[in-house]
């Protein structure tokens, strides 16, 4: 990474005062960015103040613009040209230590990696269900993936969080960047970018925390939004399997949580909501 030019996005809307501390967290990571951006979408409480004391470039976008592939490509256009590595987070993210940029942007010393991602651990007070989330998606081992890794590990092959990821500038825009979706632009870049021959990192000690507790509508309205995106890209699931294996494979998983936890009771709501996912998903097919 030495001479590497390095640009740290964040998207925000109402961040809240917890967006302070993030901002504190970013300013002791060992890695600093030469270009902090801030991508807001007209906030009403103080996220612009606090991100303008911290000396952050801000933009500011009208709410009903926002898409989470629009507004990254937006700020893919407007960084300095010569910034070689972008990194993404979202405003909810907490770092645990100072080098968790400084681990994430390791991944790019392999020339051929084009993007990477850092694992995702619940907040403090995550319960069992959003806890089992994330340690599902995210483990404890590295990896690189590339084409020849899909026989193992299928469509989680393009798997990528934009909570927390870096890209390779060069690698972006050669695969055209972002696309002007509302959901999965993480996935869909991905795969582009495995599709042309490049890798993607997961580096498992580049650890952030960030979770979400389970919300019946909000779970409905996100795997509605996906069963869209997966039906008109079709190509992603041609070129690494089905979206809907990963579900039967998390139900197992969540049980088996349950049970070496021995909260048996805790089995129907994630059956319950894991029902609601896949009907959700599958209704706009």
């Amino acid at each position: 990474m030495l001479n590497k030019k390095v640009a740290l996005v964040i998207p925000t809307y109402n961040a809240g005062e917890n967006f302070y501390n993030l901002l504190t967290e970013i300013s002791l990571q060992t890695v600093q960015a030469s270009c902090n951006l801030l991508i807001d979408s007209s906030s009403k409480d103080t996220t612009v103040k606090i991100a303008n004391d911290f000396g952050w470039k801000i933009e500011i976008i009208e709410k009903s613009s926002f898409s989470h592939g629009g507004t990254r490509q937006y700020a893919l256009d407007i960084l300095p040209a010569d910034i070689d590595i972008v990194i993404f987070m979202t405003q909810d993210v907490r770092l645990p230590n100072e080098k968790c940029f400084e681990r994430l942007l390791s991944a790019f010393d392999d020339c051929n990696v084009g993007a990477a991602y850092g694992r995702q651990i619940g907040h403090d007070d995550a319960s069992i269900y959003a806890a089992t989330d994330r340690s599902f998606n995210y483990p404890a081992i590295s990896m690189i993936k590339s084409m020849e890794d899909i026989k193992t590990y299928g469509i989680k092959t393009a798997f990528l969080s934009n909570s927390f990821a870096a890209y390779r500038v060069k690698d972006l825009k050669d695969v055209g960047g972002f696309p002007l979706v509302d959901i999965c632009e993480d996935i869909y870049t991905s795969g582009k970018m495995l599709l042309s021959g490049r890798k993607i990192a997961y580096v498992a000690h580049a650890v952030v925390k960030h979770s979400h507790e389970p919300d019946w509508l909000d779970l409905w309205n996100r795997y509605r939004a996906m069963g869209h995106f997966y039906r008109e890209n079709q190509w992603l699931q041609d070129s690494f399997g089905y979206a809907t294996k990963e579900g039967w494979r998390l139900l197992k998983y969540q049980i088996s949580v349950c049970i070496n936890n021995r909260q048996f009771s805790k089995m129907f709501k994630f059956f319950f909501l894991d029902v609601a996912k896949y009907v959700a998903f599958r209704c706009v097919w």
